[in-house]
C-alpha cells in the first residue's frame, strides 16, 4: 500500500491547533489536541439571490443576453410604450447605449457578453408581429437578415453568429414550433419543437439548447411543464419542470445545466419560483425575493440575473437580482483571546482589523464606565494606557495607532461633547463635538480625519453629522434619518450608517460620499447596538445585536444590499467590534459584561478530526 507521502506529495505536519496554512484535503497531526485533522473550503449548500444594482428605466417585455457580470437589455415596454432603448451592464452598473434600429417589445436575445449578441423576433404596434433581426458589436446595432416567420417570445440559444430561434407566438395569435438556425447570415428551418408553444425559459447553443415551460396560445392562461432538449437536428421532450409557468426568466450556456426563475402560472399569480436543471431533473431552489415576470435575464446556472420585468406591485420595475449558486465561498466566526475586562457598551469605542485591534472604554463597572484600553495583535489582548475619562456608548474610528472617540457617556455626567484621540500611546483630550450627545457613531482612518454621526440626548435622537480635520469639529449634511446607537464603518468620504434605534429598532442603511447621505437598501433584520466592520461604504458587516432580545445574526453588505451569512457563535449585543468584511473582530458585549473575542474570516475553511 502507498505511503500518505507518495499518494499526495507531502508528509504528514505536525501543528498545535489548527492548521491556517493547510491546503484543503492536507493531514496534519494537531499536537495540542492529539488528533489527526484536515480542512476544506466552507461552501454554501445552496443557491439565493440578492438585489444587486438597477435598470435606469424600468422595462419589461424586452429582449436580453449576456452573462453575469456583461450584460444586455434591448428594447422592451415601458410607461412612455415600446422602446428601441438598450442598457449594457459591466459586472456593476447599468448604463445607457445605443438603441436598436427599431422600437420592438416581447423580442427575443442571445449571446454571452454585453460586446456581442443577436436580437430578433419581437412585436411593434401597430405593425404587428416581426421577423427583424438585429446584430451587437459593442458599440451599434446593424439590421441584417430576417427570420422566415415573424413571431414574438420566441425562445434563443447560442450566439450572434451560431443562434436557434424556436417556439413563440405567430399571427393571428398562435402558439408556433418552428424551428429556425442562424449561421452569422441566414435563418434556416430545421426540425420542429415536439409542443407548440410560446414565453418559455431558454438555455444553451445553436446545437445543444433547452426550451422549458411556456403556454398553448390557447385555452386558460396557464404554465406548461414540458422541457424539450435539442441535439442540433431534432428535439426530445425530457423530464418537467415542477412548476408550470410562462413568460420566464432563464440562464445557461448548456442544456445540461440551466436555472428557471419568476413567470406566470395563472393570470393573477407571479411565482417567485426557481429551479435547477442538471441534465436530467428540474429542482427547486431559493426564491426569487420579489416575483417578476416578462423579465430580462442573462448569465449560467451558477451566477445569474434577474432584471426588469413586472410584478405584483408594479407594470414595470428596475429591479434587478443576481444569483449565486451553490458551492460559494462563505465566511466563519472562530473563537479568539478574551479581554482582560470584560464589558458591554463598545458599540463605538472599538478600532483597528483583525491582528490590529484597540478597544477602549465601555460599562464595567456600572455606572460610570471604564477608562481602560486594551489592544489585540490577533491572538490575545493586552492592557494599555486608560483614556483621560472612563466613557461608554460613544462613536470612535481609526487604527490601533491612530484612534478617535467621542459621542458617548463620560463617567457619571452624562452624554457629552468631549473627544479624546490616541496616538499608539497615549489618549488626549481634544476640541469638543459642537453637539453633546451619546450612542453615535464614526467613520474614518486615523485621529486626523474623520466624521461622528448621529446618536441621542435629551429631548431625542440626532441625525448631526460632523467632520473632524485634526484640530476641529465642522457640522456638514445630516442623516436623512435621525438614530442611536446604530453602527458606523468607512471613511471620512466613503461611510455606512445602518441600523439603530429611531423609536422602534431600525434596518436603515445610508451610504456617505463625503458630502451627503443617501438611503440605500435595508437590513434584512432590523436592531441596535450590533457589530459592525468595513472599509468602506461598499463593502461591510453586521453581526449580532439586540430586536426585542439579543441575537446572533450575520449580514453582509455588498455595497446595494444585506445579505445574511454564517451566525455569531455567542449571541450578545453592544460589544467591541473592528475589522473589514472579509476579517473582523467582535469583543464583550451583552448579556453578563462578557469577555469573549470571536475573529471572522471570508472566505473559510471547515477543519474535520479524523476518528477511529
Amino acid at each position: 500500500m502507498a505511503t500518505y507521502k507518495e499518494t499526495v506529495g507531502t508528509a504528514v505536519t505536525n501543528y498545535a491547533g489548527n492548521n491556517p496554512g493547510a491546503v484543503g484535503g492536507e493531514l496534519w497531526y494537531d499536537s495540542t489536541n492529539k488528533d489527526f485533522k484536515y480542512q476544506y473550503p466552507n461552501v454554501t449548500a445552496a443557491g439565493s439571490w440578492r438585489t444587486s444594482n438597477s435598470l435606469n428605466t424600468a422595462v419589461r417585455q424586452q429582449g436580453s443576453a449576456g452573462v453575469y457580470d456583461s450584460a444586455l437589455s434591448f428594447g422592451g415596454d415601458t410607461s412612455t410604450g415600446q422602446v428601441a432603448t438598450t442598457e449594457s451592464y459591466n459586472g456593476t452598473n447599468w448604463t445607457a447605449v445605443n438603441s436598436l434600429n427599431g422600437a420592438k417589445s416581447l423580442n427575443s436575445g442571445v449571446g454571452v457578453s454585453n460586446t456581442a449578441c443577436l436580437n430578433f423576433g419581437g412585436y411593434f404596434n401597430p405593425s404587428g408581429h416581426l421577423a427583424d433581426t438585429e446584430t451587437w458589436n459593442g458599440t451599434n446595432w446593424t439590421e441584417v437578415n430576417n427570420l422566415n416567420t415573424a413571431r414574438y417570445v420566441p425562445g434563443g440559444a447560442g450566439t450572434n453568429t451560431a443562434a436557434l430561434a424556436y417556439g413563440g407566438n405567430i399571427p393571428p395569435n398562435n402558439a408556433t414550433n418552428v424551428t429556425e438556425v442562424w449561421n452569422g447570415t441566414n435563418w434556416t428551418e430545421v426540425n420542429n419543437l415536439n409542443t407548440a408553444r410560446e414565453g418559455g425559459g431558454s438555455a444553451g447553443t445553436s446545437t445543444a439548447a433547452l426550451f422549458a415551460t411556456g403556454y398553448t396560445g390557447t385555452g386558460p392562461l396557464a404554465g406548461m411543464t414540458q422541457t424539450e432538449l435539442w441535439n442540433g437536428t431534432n428535439w426530445t421532450e425530457v423530464n418537467n419542470v415542477n412548476t408550470g409557468r410562462y413568460e420566464i426568466g432563464s440562464a445557461g450556456v448548456l442544456n445540461t445545466a440551466a436555472l428557471i426563475f419568476g413567470g406566470q402560472s395563472t393570470p393573477s399569480n407571479n411565482p417567485a419560483v426557481t429551479e435547477l436543471w442538471n441534465g436530467t431533473n428540474w429542482t427547486e431552489q431559493n426564491d426569487l425575493n420579489t416575483g417578476v415576470r416578462q423579465q430580462g435575464s442573462a448569465g449560467t446556472n451558477t451566477n445569474a440575473l434577474s432584471f426588469g420585468g413586472e410584478t405584483a406591485a408594479s407594470d414595470r420595475v428596475t429591479t434587478m437580482e443576481e444569483w449565486t449558486g451553490a458551492g460559494a465561498p462563505v465566511g466563519a466566526w472562530s473563537t479568539g483571546g478574551n479581554l482582560n475586562l470584560g464589558r458591554e457598551q463598545n458599540t463605538g469605542l472599538s478600532v483597528g482589523t483583525y491582528t490590529a485591534g484597540l478597544l477602549y472604554g465601555g460599562d464595567n463597572p456600572s455606572p460610570g464606565g471604564t477608562a481602560n484600553t486594551e489592544t489585540y495583535d490577533g491572538t490575545s489582548w493586552t492592557e494599555v494606557n486608560n483614556m483621560v475619562n472612563s466613557r461608554r456608548a460613544g462613536a470612535g474610528y481609526g487604527t490601533q495607532s491612530s484612534a478617535m472617540s467621542g459621542a458617548s457617556f463620560v463617567g457619571n455626567s452624562g452624554e457629552s461633547n468631549k473627544t479624546e484621540t490616541w496616538n499608539g500611546t497615549n489618549w488626549t483630550e481634544v476640541a469638543n463635538l459642537n453637539t453633546t450627545r451619546a450612542y453615535g457613531a464614526g467613520a474614518g482612518t486615523s485621529n486626523s480625519n474623520g466624521i461622528i454621526f448621529a446618536g441621542n440626548a435629551p429631548p431625542g435622537n440626532f441625525a448631526n453629522t460632523e467632520s473632524w480635520d485634526g484640530s476641529s469639529w465642522t457640522e456638514v449634511n445630516d442623516l436623512n434619518t435621525a438614530r442611536n446607537q446604530l453602527n458606523g464603518v468607512g471613511t471620512a468620504t466613503s461611510a455606512l450608517a445602518f441600523g439603530g434605534s429611531t423609536g422602534p429598532k431600525s434596518a436603515l442603511t445610508e451610504t456617505w460620499n463625503g458630502t451627503n447621505w443617501t438611503e440605500v437598501g435595508d437590513l434584512n433584520t432590523a436592531r441596535s447596538n450590533a457589530g459592525g466592520a468595513g472599509a468602506d461604504n461598499t463593502s461591510a458587516l453586521m453581526y449580532g445585536g439586540y430586536t426585542t432580545t439579543y441575537v446572533a445574526i450575520t449580514e453582509e453588505w455588498n455595497g446595494v444590499s444585506w445579505a445574511e451569512t454564517s451566525d455569531i457563535n455567542t449571541t450578545r449585543a453592544s460589544g467591541g467590534s473592528s475589522g473589514t468584511a472579509a476579517a473582523a473582530l467582535y469583543s464583550g458585549g451583552n448579556p453578563g459584561k462578557v469577555a469573549t473575542t470571536e475573529e471572522w474570516n471570508s472566505p473559510s475553511n471547515v477543519v474535520k478530526t479524523l476518528t477511529d
